[in-house]
């Protein structure tokens, strides 16, 4: 029997009609595999844009937790950087420039579309289905930036501090290192005063400070002493005597706004007399005639065996004149007030950055102020700030450290394991933000918006 091939075959079929296997074909209907009827296709594929729906409301949330913690990060990390990069260049006599981040917009925008197709499309003989997506995800952040500089900046870094701002001591600072980075001498007993010039002269140490503030510390830790405020009214009257029928009520109430109160005198008269808030330092009673205490009293010049001891700053102007003919170490006056002289945020910057190593080339070809001491050698300034603040230098990036900033070809850093340096620097930022919170900042000069 002989066999056709398929192209004999197709034109047998042509020229004899139609063959047994064809007529019963072409008497069938004909069913594709793939027709199935579509519904139960566009159901799943409502189901499917339903769960898109649900899920882009949850990524409002999502994006809050994405990047509201690394926004906060970031900004923590650069400010620091900012401050430890500004105390270096006090260090080679440079000028500090602070740029304020006063603002972060991000906006965070998800979006959609998509196209699907079903059924018969001529491209063979069953259904077909065909669906096209896009997902657009979008983050604008918009950042505000706001250089620092007039009366702004000069204000904040030139007026020396509050006497009230050792209220930050209660606050969680410690009492050592506010003492070491904020106050210049204590009734005249210095803390390295030299140390606050750019460039010194000749050498200066704190030692006996030191000494004070740490005995200051010591009974602190233990509770025998605690800051705090208490009113305080002048033993001297502020006006003359005033018969006693010409003061009213109204007169009463006013003394009492601009904080004057009357007092009763012997001869049936008033007279004003000034009440203050004043911060003291209180003693324990049990505690003061503790060996600490009174060596504490000793290298202050303070009176022994008191339980308060007001604080005021020198600035306030009743600090006592010096007795002629009494040596300075002695003359104590009423011994009850500690005389404290502040420092300005420039002169704690300076300070802070003489803690800052500085390369040997950099002291050979002198890029770095340095001072000579007695024997021509020259002082190694970190001595005054030694357990208080230390920034390292590297020509390379260090792998561990958090804070590190490139200056001048070197790379200066805080340890990290270096925790008092650290505190130091949250201190100065705290200090910083309260001696600038009476100012009016001006709106950002500077705004970048960030993404497409």
């Amino acid at each position: 029997m002989c066999e056709l091939s398929p192209g004999e075959h197709a034109r047998t079929v042509q020229q004899n009609g139609s063959t047994d296997w064809y007529r019963r074909m072409s008497q069938q209907k004909f069913e594709p595999r793939l027709n199935r009827k579509p519904g139960g296709t566009i159901l799943g594929l409502a189901l499917m844009v339903g769960v898109s729906i649900l899920s882009s409301g949850c990524l409002g949330p999502a994006a809050v937790s994405l990047t509201r913690t690394r926004y906060n990060e970031a900004y923590r990390k650069t400010n620091d950087e900012q401050i430890l990069l500004n105390i270096v260049r006090l260090r080679y006599a440079d000028s500090p420039i602070f740029i304020d981040l006063n603002n972060i917009t991000s906006q965070f925008e998800v979006s959609g579309r998509g196209n699907y197709s079903y059924g018969l499309d001529g491209s063979g003989p069953g259904f077909s289905n065909l669906g096209l997506g896009d997902l657009f995800v979008r983050d604008a952040p918009t950042l505000s930036f706001h250089p620092r500089s007039g009366q702004e900046i000069a204000k904040a870094l030139l007026t020396p501090l509050s006497a009230e701002l050792f209220s930050v001591v209660n606050a969680g600072a410690n009492v050592e290192q506010f003492f070491l980075m904020a106050v210049n001498d204590i009734n005249d007993v210095p803390n390295a005063t030299r140390a606050i010039a750019m460039m010194p002269s000749s050498p200066d140490n704190n030692d006996e400070f030191r000494r004070g503030v740490q005995l200051l510390s010591a009974l602190e830790h233990r509770g025998a002493i605690e800051l705090t405020v208490r009113k305080f009214e002048d033993t001297d009257d502020a006006s003359d005597p005033i018969p006693i029928e010409r003061v009213c009520g109204g007169d009463l109430v006013s003394a009492a706004k601009e904080n004057y109160v009357f007092r009763k005198n012997d001869d049936n008269r008033m007279t004003v007399r000034k009440r203050e808030r004043t911060l003291i330092l209180r003693v324990r009673e049990q505690d003061r005639h503790a060996p600490e205490i009174l060596e504490f009293a000793r290298i202050f010049r303070l009176k022994p065996g008191l339980t308060v001891y007001k604080i005021k700053s020198e600035l306030s102007g009743d600090h006592p004149d010096r007795r002629p003919g009494v040596p300075e170490e002695v003359d104590i006056g009423s011994g009850d007030t500690i005389y404290v002289n502040m420092r300005s945020m420039l002169q704690i910057g300076v300070f802070l950055s003489k803690g800052v190593c500085v390369p040997d080339d950099h002291v050979t070809c002198g890029i770095a102020p340095m001072t000579p001491d007695e024997t021509g050698e020259l002082y190694d300034w970190t001595q005054v700030t030694r357990g208080l603040f230390q920034v390292c230098c590297s020509r390379h990036r260090p792998k561990q450290s958090e804070i590190a900033v490139k200056y001048r070809g070197y790379w200066f850093y805080v340890a990290p394991n270096d925790v008092n340096s650290r505190a130091v620097m949250a201190i100065y930022e705290i200090l910083f933000a309260v001696q600038e919170a009476d100012g009016k900042p001006a709106g950002p000069l500077l705004t970048l918006p960030l993404g497409g």
